[in-house]
């Protein structure tokens, strides 16, 4: 039985979910319970961080591990768990939980690997919730057609700047082109 109902924002077939965003709760609450922890155990943040060393000796888990700990500012902590709640609800009302996890851990890996490359020691899950955001995009602009402009345009400027981030080699660009490309699959193959 499915739990998927017609969108109130257009016509066509959508997927939003009468669930609660569960997932999305879960994983920024693993999230910021790891935040929190790394400030109190000393030796979590290298245990789990990015390190090029530690991948090649065989710690295959730190392309997903980076992901729970979110080691910046407070102000800049605070605005990506922000920005998590807000996307990762919408997608997981837009999409369903399956296509989310796809998204937010898809994107979170594309972000890594893009980190190995370009930033090789950090961690933090903005790059997850960028995979995220390229979905929420593609959405926007397939599925969101009744939606007034000024919102669908919201989904080309992300877009535009995704694709400006990766020109930079800002671990933020792939996982939101990546997120856009994924959620567009998805968006088709439910047609």
């Amino acid at each position: 039985m499915s739990n998927r109902r017609r969108s109130p924002f257009d016509n066509s077939p959508s997927v939003l979910t009468d669930d609660p965003p569960v997932l999305t709760a879960v994983v920024l609450g693993t999230t910021i319970l790891c935040t929190a922890l790394h400030l109190v155990i000393p030796g979590l943040l290298p245990a789990v961080r990015r390190n090029p060393d530690a991948l090649a000796a065989g710690e295959w888990w730190r392309l997903v591990t980076p992901l729970f700990v979110q080691a910046d500012s407070w102000w800049a902590t605070l605005t990506v768990f922000v920005g998590i709640a807000i996307v990762g609800v919408a997608v997981e009302r837009l999409y369903g939980r399956r296509d989310w996890l796809l998204l937010y851990f898809g994107g979170g890996v594309v972000g890594e690997l893009a980190g190995y490359a370009w930033q090789p020691n950090g961690s933090g899950a903005s790059v997850a919730g960028a995979g995220l955001l390229g979905g929420l995009c593609v959405w926007l602009l397939w599925r969101g057609k009744s939606l007034p402009l000024r919102v669908r345009i919201w989904g080309v400027v992300w877009l535009l700047v995704g694709v400006a981030l990766v020109a930079l080699h800002d671990i933020h660009g792939p996982p939101l082109c990546f997120g856009a490309c994924l959620g567009g699959l998805l968006l088709f193959l439910e047609n």
